[in-house]
């Protein structure tokens, strides 16, 4: 437990001032590079890494789709075309590459790849594409409600969990540990909209996202049972690889900048 706490500060002492000061593109180089290890270790999971047709492409594409927001300056739908457009290219050359390869190929494998990199890769440039149009609190309120769910469920688990809560998928997690995830979680949450004056009804989100945080961490868990690894890395002791690390925050990230979105076309609340 000391190392996961120690490697968690270090982690925090090393990315925050990035995340304050670094403005949008320190932030958004950032979660380029954070993209690109994910892509990594999640190609290698996947068994495809020595693939370096597949590999190589899909590593330095996701972390260069990652500046789309802020080469687009933000323009939503410009974004948006951008991105759909690139990820048509992407599938095509998948599929073209499963039909001169079909006998060393396993292409189940490589088309769910394909949907893990564009999950990976969407949620790291949605953080971005909120940092810029937002500023910093809004990627704040991502990791805040993320990060202390995930810290809150761990120990609220290891001082009341008895029952388990999806024994097959990760053992050690337990219902009273979602709970108090759930709960710190959205208070972690609040805090931020608080201390950056947002309208605290828009801090309601917390709430799912923290549900929606922990359904991330689990799906992580999903793809290593069905490869049959243990962690995705080892780069963070006590944690695992980066993806481990940030499983949660990729779908809080993208659920969360499809709310900001509404709001912006459709209300202009924010």
């Amino acid at each position: 437990m000391l190392k996961r706490i120690l490697t968690a500060v270090v982690a925090l002492i090393l990315l925050l001032p990035i995340l304050i000061w670094g403005g949008n593109w320190g932030r958004t180089a950032v979660f380029a590079l954070i993209a690109g290890f994910s892509v990594y270790e999640m190609v290698s999971c996947c068994g495809l890494l020595k693939n370096i047709l597949i590999s190589v492409p899909c590593i330095l594409g996701s972390a260069l789709c990652v500046f789309v927001p802020i080469v687009c300056k933000n323009r939503f739908f410009g974004a948006a075309a951008a991105m759909l457009f690139l990820v048509s290219l992407v599938l095509i050359y998948f599929l073209f590459y499963a039909v001169f390869n079909h006998k060393k190929v396993n292409v189940e494998r490589l088309l769910m790849f394909f949907a893990l990199v564009i999950y990976i890769t969407a949620g790291f440039t949605a953080l971005a594409g909120m940092g810029y149009a937002f500023g910093v609190w809004a990627i704040a309120f991502v990791l805040a409600v993320s990060w202390s769910t995930d810290t809150f469920a761990y120990f609220s688990g290891m001082l009341f969990g008895k029952r388990k809560l999806c024994p097959d998928i990760s053992p050690k997690k337990t219902i009273a540990g979602a709970i108090g995830g759930t709960i710190f979680g959205t208070l972690a949450g609040l805090l931020v909209f608080w201390i950056a004056g947002i309208k605290l009804q828009f801090a309601i989100y917390a709430l799912p996202l923290s549900i929606v945080s922990q359904l991330g961490d689990l799906s992580a868990s999903v793809v290593k049972r069905h490869m049959g690894v243990k962690d995705y890395g080892k780069i963070f002791p006590g944690h695992g690889g980066v993806v481990d690390r940030f499983d949660s925050i990729i779908p809080v990230s993208i659920l969360m900048a499809v709310v900001f979105s509404v709001h912006i076309v459709f209300s202009g609340l924010i």
